[in-house]
């Protein structure tokens, strides 16, 4: 009887609708960063792994405010033994557009302001030599989410910017609670 039971609650719980509720949220997400830029004619790609911690408000079915912080990891290439590798983080506000697709799915678009600062390092192994930058931007993205209950989601996301030349490319998935 007890299985009967809890396989009901179970059943009960997958078949909620989820549709997007309004109110705060928040979350993480990781995946990949890949920088990518040139110096001296050389094209300088740079991979690694980055996250993010995000919180927002969603004020209906179509629109949300977010902002988020993002540490890109380091990301690193060598070129002709030379390592080339980046520090990276970033804040971040945005708007999202949602789009409905179901009682539990969506798509959406990300418009961001980005404030970044960045170390970017080469290094031979015996002589190192380091810059600091930083600057604001704006970022874009897209992504899908899926609610899997009223009070947890998940979601996938390409985002992009340019900032100060550098090509930034990010790919994540993540997870987000509703309060």
């Amino acid at each position: 009887m007890m299985k009967k039971l809890a396989g009901g609650i179970a059943l009960a719980l997958a078949c909620l609708p989820a549709a997007a509720e309004t109110g705060f949220y928040a979350g993480i997400s990781g995946g990949q960063v890949r920088l990518k830029d040139s110096f001296a004619g050389t094209e300088i790609k740079a991979t690694g792994t980055g996250y993010k911690v995000f919180g927002g408000y969603r004020f209906n079915e179509y629109g949300s405010l977010e902002a988020a912080y993002l540490d890109a990891g380091k990301p690193d290439d060598t070129i002709s033994g030379i390592t080339i590798e980046s520090d990276a983080t970033a804040w971040q506000a945005s708007g999202l557009w949602q789009i409905p697709i179901s009682p539990r799915f969506e798509a959406y678009a990300r418009f961001s302001v980005v404030v970044w600062e960045a170390e970017n390092s080469a290094t031979d192994g015996r002589i190192t030599f380091s810059q600091k930058n930083d600057g604001t931007d704006a970022a874009f993205g897209l992504g899908a989410a899926f609610h899997m209950t009223p009070w947890f989601g998940l979601r996938a996301e390409i985002e992009g910017a340019e900032l100060d030349g550098t090509d930034l490319r990010s790919i994540s998935i993540g997870g987000l609670v509703r309060f």
